[in-house]
């Protein structure tokens, strides 16, 4: 991503065995388990958290681009580089850069739409809601913040078509 902002640096693990596939490196579902855990920490990160989650509202992940760029093996320390590529009241647009190892360039992407949602108390189907804040003010700071960067190429492509 070409950028002049700080990305927000909030998650990093170790990759562990169980995440190795038949073919020695990381296997592509725990992909999505490491960029869902970014996306979590974010979440944190903007203030989000059980009160916040048990008197407004959750997010739902509801589309997600991964880009698979460069395997990643047993024993490796992962990290995020996060930018908030455009927020709202009720979405948040990321885009995840999965660094291995300290390598500035990603061996993955993830681009990723979360709505904002209430629960019914009655059981009724959870539905869109503004978030308020913190995370709100928070995420709109974020987005403002990333802003003035240049979003990368991928950014708002999906697969290509074949046909």
């Amino acid at each position: 991503m070409s950028t002049k902002s700080e990305p927000l640096r909030v998650w990093q693990t170790v990759v562990p065995s169980e995440w190795i596939d038949y073919n020695g490196h990381l296997t592509e579902g725990f992909y999505g388990v490491a960029f869902g855990a970014a996306s979590d920490e974010l979440l944190v990160h903007l203030g989000f958290g059980e009160a916040y989650r048990s008197q407004n509202g959750t997010f739902y992940c509801v589309e997600t681009h991964i880009r698979f760029l460069r395997e990643i093996h047993e024993g490796s320390s992962i990290s995020t580089d996060t930018y908030v590529l455009g927020a709202d009241e009720k979405r948040l647009h990321l885009h995840h850069d999965l660094l291995v190892d300290g390598d500035p360039e990603p061996a993955a992407t993830q681009e990723a739409m979360l709505l904002h949602v209430s629960q019914s108390p009655d059981g009724a189907a959870p539905r869109t809601s503004p978030m308020v804040d913190p995370v709100l003010k928070r995420a709109m700071a974020a987005a403002d913040t990333h802003a003035g960067d240049s979003p990368p190429g991928h950014a708002g492509r999906g697969i290509r078509d074949l046909r």
